[in-house]
């Protein structure tokens, strides 16, 4: 390689791992704004409304503040942070290495496949009455619950990974014996990771809400229970704090994912396309 090709490609790297300041800094004004602009949208409506009914921000940051304060808050949070994370980790156990062993098989993903769309279609919400009876409104049901939901996109996409294989690549493996485990973790496990986590995204917010929505319909502990007790009082603040605290978890579940994705993925060209935007 010449002298001018190597200054080439060294300075198109370099170009390529700095993000611009000036679009990093509009993209932050913008989502400012956006929440301005939310918060604005609010403040107006808690005044079309009685207060009591859709209490201002003001009330209702003041409110949670006040709940930071105390223990069962932060029982609350953290039984609601708990029961999503064993859930999740349920479904990335059982759904990533049975969705790729399915995925493997001809035979297996087209003896399966009728069965998974019938169970996928199911809302997971429409067994809560059998899973309160069962096991009762304690962690476990609203786990159940959760896995019952959030496990399907993981485990189809993994099937899909599993799938996508190239022919080429494959018969280009064994033309130049290729070791099965140099083929797995070189070609088969780079092509398989952006599906996977395609799923692993869609499952992560399913088993959140899911967690929050047994919590509040099936009266078990943590921050979905805080909600419906709240609004059985009629106490709208606590209720539209405790509200703020669920979707604060997605935002933090979402940007940690997104961050371990860009981790994993950093090799991508969604991902480096991504950092050069």
């Amino acid at each position: 390689m010449t002298a001018p090709a190597v200054e080439e490609t060294t300075a198109s790297i370099a170009a390529r791992s700095v993000t611009p300041k000036p679009a990093r800094l509009r993209w932050i004004l913008i989502q400012v704004a956006a929440v301005v602009l939310a918060g604005v949208v609010w403040s107006l409506a808690s005044l079309a409304f009685p207060s009591s009914t859709l209490p201002p921000p003001t009330a209702v940051f003041a409110r949670l503040g006040e709940l930071a304060l105390t223990p069962g808050f932060w029982s609350a949070v953290g039984i609601t942070i708990a029961t999503f994370a064993i859930a999740l980790v349920i479904c990335i156990v059982v759904g990533v290495p049975v969705g790729l062993a399915i995925g493997a098989s001809t035979v297996a993903t087209q003896s399966t496949r009728l069965l998974f769309d019938f169970l996928r279609t199911i809302p997971p919400i429409a067994i809560l009455p059998l899973l309160l009876l069962v096991l009762g409104a304690e962690m476990e049901m609203v786990l159940v619950l959760a896995v019952g939901g959030a496990i399907w996109p993981i485990l189809i996409q993994s099937i899909y990974a599993a799938r996508q294989g190239e022919a080429l690549l494959v018969e280009m493996a064994k033309s130049y014996r290729i070791p099965k485990a140099w083929f797995i973790r070189h070609i088969f496990v780079p092509g398989a990771i952006p599906f996977v986590m395609t799923g692993l995204r869609l499952g992560t917010t399913i088993c959140l809400l899911l967690t929050i929505s047994g919590e509040l319909l099936g009266s078990a502990p943590g921050v979905g229970y805080e909600i419906a007790n709240a609004q059985a009082f009629y106490d709208n603040t606590r209720m539209y704090a405790y509200v703020i605290v669920s979707a604060v978890l997605g935002l933090i579940v979402n940007g940690g994912f997104w961050a371990l994705q860009r981790r994993l993925l950093r090799w991508h060209p969604s991902v480096r396309g991504e950092a050069r935007s």
